[in-house]
């Protein structure tokens, strides 16, 4: 990573690139050492390829590593989203839930990646019985697709948001 690469902020959040300097912080917020090699390292190749990615989300009081908002081409191995589509995620460190955290970070990672790519669309894919990334995907404006399924075979609803919504 430079330090050419873009810092988004809201009132209570910084968002900074994803990268493999976040994997210690990463594997603590989210309680699994091996999602953090997966998610940083594949950030640092998004971002080099691409130049958007997943962000890291830190609390602007203390600094703290709250979670991960992630948009990047989806690749292979999702039924019911093409690999060449922006897919979306989020999550929330445990003790910081029902905050309204992944809705903000999304919010402001959604409008980056609309001002400076020209995707028109972002995809999510989330497990049926997840009712707090439903209630994000609906207050961000995402819309069901249909089904999909997992890259470990697990059933999941595709959702979908427009640029233009």
């Amino acid at each position: 990573m430079t330090s050419r690469q873009p810092v988004l902020h809201t009132p209570r959040l910084t968002l900074e690139p994803l990268s493999l300097q976040h994997e210690a912080e990463h594997a603590l917020a989210s309680g699994s050492a091996a999602d953090a090699a997966r998610d940083t390292g594949a950030a640092e190749v998004q971002w080099r390829e691409h130049g958007f990615g997943s962000w890291a989300i830190r609390d602007r009081h203390d600094a703290s590593l709250l979670g991960v908002a992630e948009l990047r081409f989806a690749g292979e191995g999702i039924e019911g989203i093409a690999p060449d589509e922006v897919e979306a995620g989020w999550w929330v460190t445990e003790r910081r839930r029902n905050e309204g955290i992944a809705t903000e970070a999304m919010r402001v990672a959604l409008a980056d990646v609309w001002s400076r790519t020209g995707t028109g669309l972002v995809t999510a894919y989330i497990a049926p019985g997840n009712p707090r990334s439903e209630r994000v995907a609906a207050k961000l404006g995402f819309v069901v697709r249909g089904p999909g399924v997992g890259r470990s075979g697990e059933p999941m609803t595709v959702y979908e948001l427009s640029r233009r919504a």
